[in-house]
């Protein structure tokens, strides 16, 4: 069995998305609380999973939809014939028992809260394009992306550490969760004239391009600005001055944003990466000062 379309249909270079959600609310913990390694790692693996089921749901159902049809962005596995639908039919249900049985230590651990939260995140991971009324076709993409890569990633795994959720929390989530939606809107705005064709109405369908970048603008805008409020939140204002480090970045990519097109603004989503990366490390050394 050859693994390496599997790796690329789970689109490893996303997957910080997942990631660096977990990681971040370390920061955010009261420093009387040690962190609990095993039960960190057992988050990650969770979130990872879910990621990876909701590419390969998305690979499925784009490819069943045509929306992969003339694509832009990087070659996906079913449309390549790398895949077939039975295969990836089969690693998805395989990859949701794993996440279950991941996830049940965490139940144990959090309640019916973390129960609720994992069953909601597999049962959106699906509906995100597939069903009568997919999310991602129909411009709530962005919803999906924010709540469950941004504020319950977050809070979920800071309930996990402390059995308790703190409006640092929120601020956090908002934060990471802008970020993970810029990802998202940039690969919208790449996708724009394929995504029209197949009449998958993301919001940049809906709205068209310009509209696109001044959301991706926004997005940007109020990540750094709940930072502000994070910091406040918890009493340390380096956190807020140190995440400044990240902002000629940052305007790197909204002149990107703004300028490019097509293909063109693929190299611009390893550029978010590294923003969701350096941000996350700045936060950390940012609790250290």
């Amino acid at each position: 069995m050859n693994i390496l379309p599997w790796i690329q249909a789970a689109r490893i270079n996303t997957l910080v998305a997942s990631v660096v959600p977990v990681v971040s609310s370390i920061v955010i913990l009261p420093q009387s609380i040690s962190v609990n390694i095993w039960l960190l790692l057992l988050t990650l693996i969770a979130a990872i999973t879910i990621q990876i089921v909701t590419n390969y749901i998305n690979d499925l159902y784009d490819f069943l939809k045509g929306a992969d049809t003339n694509r832009v962005g990087p070659v996906r596995m079913l449309q390549s014939g790398k895949i077939s639908e039975p295969q990836m039919k089969r690693a998805i249900f395989i990859l949701f028992i794993l996440g279950i049985l991941f996830g049940i230590p965490l139940a144990i651990k959090g309640g019916w809260i973390i129960v609720i939260i994992g069953l909601s995140s597999f049962l959106f991971a699906y509906l995100y394009t597939a069903g009568p009324f997919a999310l991602a076709y129909n411009g709530l993409g962005d919803v999906f992306v924010f709540i469950y890569f941004g504020l319950i990633a977050v809070s979920g795994s800071y309930y996990l550490q402390t059995e308790q959720i703190s409006v640092s929390c929120i601020y956090l989530g908002i934060s990471i969760g802008c970020k993970n939606v810029l990802l998202l809107l940039i690969n919208n705005i790449r996708d724009y004239k394929s995504d029209l064709n197949c009449s998958k109405n993301t919001l940049i369908v809906k709205h068209g391009l310009f509209f696109g970048k001044a959301y991706a603008i926004t997005v940007l805008v109020i990540s750094y600005v709940s930072v502000f409020f994070l910091s406040i939140s918890i009493s340390n204002n380096a956190i807020f001055y140190i995440t400044l480090v990240s902002v000629p970045l940052s305007v790197n990519i909204i002149i990107n944003v703004l300028y490019r097109e097509s293909k063109h603004l693929n190299p611009v989503l390893g550029k978010v990466v590294c923003l969701l990366i350096l941000d996350c490390i700045l936060l950390y050394i940012g609790r250290l000062l």
